[in-house]
Order: C-alpha cells, then sequence, then structure tokens
C-alpha cells in the first residue's frame, strides 16, 4: 500500500516529506509529483514504484554526503539508531517526569542510567545530523559562488527562464521589467548570490515611499510580486539556495477606490478648450495632435473602453454592422486584458450626433489605409500607443485642473459608464458586454447570455451624456 497518495481534482498524485538531513540538499521539503492517472488502482501500483524510486535516489545521495561522525551510538544496552534515540528520548523524558517511580532503589537508579544513556545517544546524533546539514547546506553555496564567478548573475538574468516557465504575455513582461528598474534604482544591480533580508526590508520601504514613488500600496504589491516571483525561479534554477527576500506587506492599509466622474469633473473635461473651436491652440502633449485626443475622450465617454483600447484601433477597427456604427476590439490591433475584452461597441447616437465626431469618423472610414493607426499621433513609437495615450492624458488632466494620481486617471471612464447604466437599470450581463469585464466580473456570477448589438445600442442610448462645449 501507498501511503503517500494524494487527489487533486481528478488526477492522483505522489507526495512524500524529503527527509530532514536531505532538505538542504535537494533545496525542498516535499516531493510532489503527478502520477498521470485518474484511476485509483494505478495510481496505488504507480505510487508504490514512485516511492521505491525515492528511496533509492535518496540512499545515493546520503552515501555521497562527506559524513565522518558515527551516527550509531553504543551504549550498556546496546545500538540506538537515530529513530530509535528520538522515540527513547521522548519515552525516558515522559518517564522521568512522571509521578509514578518505583519504590525500588535499584530499578529506580537502572531507569534514570537507561534515560541517560537514551538522551546522550539522541544528542549525538542530532548533533551529527545538523553537521551534515550544515556542510550540504555549505556545499551548495559555495557551488553557487562559483557559479556566480562566472557572471555574477542579477536579476535580469533569470528573466529568459521566467519567460520558457510561465509564457507570460507582453504586459506581463513590461510589468517585471518595471519591478527590476524600480528594483535597481533602490538597491542598484546586486549578483543574486548577494542579496540578504535587509535588501528586502530596504527595497520594500523604498516602494511604500507614495509620495516619492507616486503609486500605492497596490501597486507596489504589484511590483513585489515580480520580484518575488524571479527569485523563486532563480530558487529553482539553483541560482540562489533559497528566496532570501521578504517583500510581504498589507497592500490595503490606506487603500481608497476608483470611483466615476463626477458631474462638476465632467463638466471641466468636455468644457475644455480641447472640445471647442479652439482645439488647435491646445497643447500637443507628447506630440499627440489635439484632434486624436478629442476623438479618444469622447469615444472613451461612449464606450468605457480602457484607454489602451481604444488608443490601439486601426481604421479597419471603425466598422458599420447591421446598420450600426461599432468599433471592433482584438488582440490582433494590440494587447488585451482577457478574452472577453474582444468585442465589438456600437456608437451611441449621441456620440454621433457630434458634427466634430461625424467629421472625424468620415474621414477614418473612408476605406483608405485600413491597416494604419486611427490615432497616428499615438502610434508608430518604441512605447505601444496606450502609454502614449496615457502620458497625452495625464498632461491634459493637469491641465484641466482634474484630481491627479493613480485614481482619478482614465479608468473613471469605466467606471462612470458602469454607474450609469447601473442607474438605467440596465442588466450587468449587457453592461460587462460593452466595457468587456471577465465573466466574473462587476457581480461575481458566471454568465453565458449573448448580447446583441442592438441590446447594446439601446442601453448606451438610454444614458444622458454630459454636454460637450463647442464655444
Amino acid at each position: 500500500m501507498c501511503t503517500h497518495l494524494d487527489k487533486r481534482g481528478n488526477v492522483y498524485y505522489i507526495r512524500r516529506r524529503v527527509p530532514i538531513d536531505l532538505v538542504p540538499v535537494l533545496g525542498k521539503s516535499e516531493v510532489s509529483k503527478s502520477l498521470r492517472t485518474r484511476d485509483r488502482d494505478e495510481a496505488k501500483a504507480r505510487c508504490r514504484l514512485e516511492d521505491v524510486r525515492l528511496d533509492e535516489e535518496w540512499a545515493k545521495l546520503r552515501a555521497e554526503l562527506p559524513l565522518t561522525e558515527d551516527v550509531t551510538c553504543r551504549g550498556q544496552w546496546g545500538p540506538f539508531d537515530s529513530r530509535e534515540a528520538e522515540e527513547a528520548h521522548d519515552e525516558a523524558e515522559a518517564a522521568y517526569s512522571s509521578d509514578d517511580r518505583d519504590d525500588d532503589a535499584q530499578q529506580f537508579e537502572e531507569a534514570v542510567a537507561r534515560q541517560v544513556a537514551v538522551l546522550d545517544a539522541a544528542d549525538t546524533i542530532r548533533a551529527a545530523r545538523d553537521s551534515s546539514r550544515n556542510r550540504a547546506q555549505h556545499a551548495a553555496q559555495q557551488a553557487i559562488a562559483k557559479a556566480a564567478e562566472k557572471g555574477a548573475p542579477t536579476l535580469r538574468d533569470v528573466v529568459p527562464s521566467w519567460i520558457a516557465r510561465n509564457a507570460p504575455k507582453d504586459n506581463a513582461r513590461g510589468r517585471t521589467e518595471k519591478a527590476i528598474a524600480l528594483f535597481e534604482e533602490a538597491l542598484g544591480r546586486i549578483p543574486l548570490v548577494d542579496l540578504k533580508k535587509e535588501h528586502g526590508a530596504a527595497f520594500v520601504r523604498f516602494l511604500l515611499d507614495g509620495e516619492a514613488r507616486g503609486f500605492g500600496r497596490k501597486t507596489a504589491g504589484n511590483h513585489a510580486a515580480c520580484i518575488t516571483a524571479l527569485l523563486n525561479v532563480a530558487e529553482k534554477d539553483a541560482l540562489i539556495v533559497s528566496n532570501p527576500l521578504d517583500l510581504s506587506f498589507d497592500k490595503s492599509i490606506g487603500a481608497a477606490r476608483r470611483g466615476p466622474w463626477t458631474e462638476a469633473q465632467l463638466s471641466q473635461i468636455f468644457g475644455h478648450a480641447l472640445f471647442s473651436d479652439r482645439m488647435e491652440s491646445v497643447e500637443h502633449w507628447q506630440d499627440v495632435q489635439p484632434s486624436d485626443g478629442r476623438a479618444l475622450l469622447l469615444i472613451l465617454l461612449h464606450t468605457g473602453a480602457r484607454i489602451g483600447e481604444i488608443a490601439q484601433l486601426r481604421r479597419r477597427d471603425f466598422q458599420v454592422q447591421r446598420g450600426m456604427t461599432t468599433i471592433n476590439i482584438t488582440a490582433e490591433a494590440g494587447t488585451v486584458k482577457t478574452a472577453e475584452s474582444e468585442r465589438t461597441i456600437p456608437l451611441a447616437a449621441h456620440l454621433l450626433a457630434d458634427p466634430w465626431v461625424s467629421a472625424w469618423l468620415a474621414s477614418v472610414m473612408d476605406g483608405s489605409r485600413p491597416d494604419d493607426p486611427a490615432f497616428s499621433t499615438m502610434a508608430g513609437r518604441t512605447r505601444g500607443p496606450g502609454d502614449t495615450a496615457v502620458q497625452w492624458f495625464n498632461g491634459f488632466r493637469k491641465d484641466a485642473r482634474l484630481p491627479l494620481g493613480a485614481l482619478h486617471g482614465s479608468h473613471k471612464f469605466r467606471h462612470w459608464i458602469r454607474s450609469a447604466l447601473a442607474a438605467s437599470n440596465i442588466g450587468d450581463a449587457t453592461a460587462d458586454a460593452i466595457t468587456g469585464h471577465a465573466a466574473q466580473g462587476s457581480s461575481g456570477r458566471v454568465s453565458y447570455t449573448t448580447i446583441t448589438l442592438a441590446v447594446m445600442l439601446d442601453a448606451l442610448n438610454t444614458l444622458t451624456y454630459p454636454k460637450v462645449s463647442t464655444d
């Protein structure tokens, strides 16, 4: 019978603790391996075979350890191995502390003598184990040090292995690069083998200096998680013995939540010169043409889309379907957050009734250059159009005297339209379809309903949108 059988979902695993003297050698305290079967009888047979293989592997490892101590202790009552000594140790301690001692003095003295011998044996074996552990740990550290001398690997050298193991998307790679840059800004480029616990504490202090960093605890936690993920890969690749940094902290302290734009803030946005006949006099933040910025904000207001989803649209993504003017958000155009983010959204009648928008759409949808970016001055840079759009909006936001900070970014358009749809008694499924929320998004339930373009358009047309100045 295999006593190390474990079931996860429908698949059986072998799960077995690593002997304590081999933990420093293997760098882990437990072995868990899929048996690749859902049949219990087959799993038992494979578990027994895996048990034998592990026993042989561990015996070979022990034989290679340079032990010099005699870990078998002999006394008046014969040999004790480590297991017997520890069991006798526990029994002796219990007997010695008992109030029910034998009245016969001779028997009591023999009992005490045996207790002392057993305790001595157990202590000797523990010392041998500790010595073995220390040598194994020292050998591992020496091996790592030798590898480090060849190239002194740092966090950046772990990235290729992290990518190979996890196949992260481009946005995840970008977040990791940002986290590494912050780590190096705080501590410099430190070889992995030189990292110590105090470096982790210093990096946490650096991340939590919100005034200097410009982001909150949640973003700080995301950066810390990226560094932890890299160090875990470094441990798996034997570049370090173990992850020495503790980057954990409470991300919820003082956390504020995003909300929708207020009526006063919407008046500041759409009463700005950008939405007037003086549009061309507006500053070209990030070298973005005011016309691109104006169209961007109007579409964000009327769709609740993410700023990157709109900024990366191509001319071909503006279409007429079943008599409705629509935009198609797809992974083909750029980055999307989830599978649900790929969607088609109809443009509300309120937006199409704007003469300036009507003329802008006519120029974009004239059939020429279909693969060109719709927002041409936000594209064609090293960074993506979404990043450029964010930086442009930061400039606009400051000029419009809107609140600054991460909680007052373009995402507030999404919150505004979700709130407006809810106030108009539009169901969550329709709101999710419009804004591209994940299946278990705002309401926490799974939805398999297909929402038609007509239903979405009716919902968008029920909303009361803020007045756009044309003065």
